[in-house]
């Protein structure tokens, strides 16, 4: 995490005010970098305006809050990773508490301190074993003049996975590779890299032989392509699978097989966030059969916002109602996902649109999961009359599923500690922004998480609940999670496709108990349509 040199941070956020002062800064203007160097680089930018003022400068990097400034100081040196890419944002707040929309992002590559041509030494100790047709790989950690920062996993001589570290995080030496053949003999070797990509000799091989069957996952098969960012998806009772483009606001519609790819319309004033907004989750009616609606979670240019459109093969914007308007939104943070509940409830994840006070203000619909009538009106059961608030506290959740006994779970990114799955509860509060995973003097006095992870082998968006064990999909940790449900804990935690497909979005249930899963590799940070190349895959589970 890039930290601030020579300029003391602001205060915390303060207590919004209960003044009815509630118009955000205009957007700072012209953030530009100067004197790049291996270590910091230099951020300047121009004054934001406010009715009454502005109090502070927010400043982040790729949606992780860095610190603050005062108004006062509008240059500042930052501490950089020599060789890491950053993407650096300010937002403007005022003494209310009323944050603005993002700058414009200046991306930095910091170069090296020094040429580095020593490659790692030779990873040592590679052992494999086999459950069913799946093969776990186990090695000593190499060594370097500067760090080991990934390994390499290859099967037959085809790179299978990738797994990435830093010098204060070293990488995993540890690796399951899935998919593979009943009763077939595999051989692996792990090569090590450091930061300027120089790299080992291969490992030693070694050779394992799967079981005759499958236990958990089981095989990735490619569906389709596709060139925009696909965020929501679902299928329908007849199998259609319909899906977002987050960045072209177009849904589209295709067999499970993944022929018959065509878009099926536009969703009217959907708008990027030049970061992570658009067009986002979906969910189909629970009674879709008999009345076709489809849900759908999208930003505009002012809000965040939940529709439903009439579906008969076609988007029928004209039968558009909009349901729930008002959710913050901004460059990241925006939430997302949609899921009914077994109580034909509507849930939605909604981010704090990078306001974290807003977590904890039940004026707000920021930071919360939302709990809605199918035609949006508010439940008589919710646990705040007349809000569709259900639980709140949250960041940026991006992931609901519910299990057999109609237990809700979500997934929310942490800031640059910890990620979380939550059990959520009517009306609980889980500590965003004074906690963060388990992290902050005031813990104890929220709902703790179910489980947390290192960011770095996080930053978890989808989940999926099939025979009551969640799959959760990763971002940057490049890893699909899989983990059992026991009482009010995951247990039996296992990683798949480790660096293997890249970033993972979105994790869905099939209709028939097995999973799709979506890529996220390219153009997930800016609003440029077809500019990924991403890829669909039916994921076939075992029984186990």
């Amino acid at each position: 995490m890039a930290v601030l040199i020579g300029v003391p941070l602001a205060a915390g956020s303060p207590v919004r005010a209960a003044a009815a002062d509630t118009r955000p800064p205009t957007a700072p203007t012209g953030l530009a970098a100067s004197d790049l160097s291996c270590s910091s680089v230099t951020l300047t930018w121009s004054a934001s305006t406010d009715d009454t003022g502005v109090a502070f400068y927010d400043l982040y990097h790729d949606g992780q809050a860095i610190g603050s400034t005062t108004v006062e100081v509008r240059t500042i040196t930052l501490g950089v990773v020599p060789g890491a890419r950053w993407g650096f944002y300010v937002n403007a707040r005022d003494a209310a508490g009323n944050v603005s929309q993002a700058s414009n992002t200046v991306t930095v590559t910091p170069p090296f301190c020094s040429s580095d041509t020593t490659a790692p030494s030779v990873p040592a100790g590679l052992t494999g074993s086999a459950v069913g047709t799946a093969v776990t790989l186990r090695w000593s950690p190499a060594t370097d003049d500067v760090a080991v920062t990934g390994y390499d996993v290859r099967r037959g001589g085809v790179k299978v996975g990738s797994l990435t570290g830093t010098a204060a995080s070293p990488p995993a030496t540890t690796f399951t590779d899935v998919g593979l053949t009943p009763d077939t003999t595999y051989t692996y070797t792990v090569t090590a890299r450091d930061a300027q990509s120089n790299t080992s000799a291969p490992s030693d091989p070694v050779e394992v032989h799967t079981g005759s069957s499958c236990a958990a996952v089981c095989a990735a098969t490619q569906v389709t392509t596709e060139r925009d960012l696909p965020w929501g998806l679902v299928q329908l009772p007849d199998g259609t699978v319909l899906y977002g483009q987050r960045d072209l606001f177009t849904i589209q519609a295709m067999a499970a097989d993944g022929t018959g790819k065509h878009s099926i319309g536009k969703v009217p004033d959907a708008a990027g966030t030049n970061g992570e907004g658009g067009v986002l989750g979906l969910a189909v009616s629970p009674g879709f059969a008999t009345d076709h609606w489809l849900y759908v979670y999208h930003t505009t240019a002012t809000d965040n916002r939940i529709v439903r459109f009439q579906y008969d093969g076609t988007l029928r914007t004209e039968s558009r109602e909009i349901l729930v308007t008002g959710i913050p939104r901004n460059k990241y943070h925006n939430g997302g996902r949609l899921r009914f509940g077994p109580d034909g409830k509507l849930y939605a994840a909604a981010g704090d649109g990078q306001d974290p006070d807003q977590a904890q203000d039940l004026a707000s619909l920021g930071g919360k999961v939302l709990r809605l009538n199918p035609d949006g009106t508010v439940p008589d059961d919710n646990p705040f009359p007349g809000s569709v608030v259900w639980s709140y506290g949250h960041r940026n959740p991006q992931g609901l599923a519910f299990d057999s006994q109609g237990r809700l779970w979500e997934q929310e990114f942490g800031n640059n500690v910890m990620d979380e799955t939550n059990l959520i509860v009517k009306g609980g509060n889980y500590g965003w922004p004074a906690c963060e995973g388990t992290i902050g003097d005031a813990c104890a006095n929220f709902i703790a998480p179910a489980q947390t992870y290192p960011v770095a082998a996080a930053s978890c968006s989808g989940i999926a609940i099939v025979r009551d064990v969640m799959y959760i999909a990763c971002l940057r940790g490049t890893r699909l999670y899989r983990a059992v449900i026991d009482g009010d804990h995951l247990t039996g935690i296992q990683q798949y496709y480790v660096g293997t497909y890249g970033r993972l979005r979105t994790v869905e249930p099939t209709n028939d108990g097995n999973l799709w899963l979506t890529t996220s590799t390219g153009g997930d940070k800016d609003s440029i349509p077809r500019n990924s190349n991403e890829k669909i895959f039916k994921i076939t589970l075992g029984q186990g």
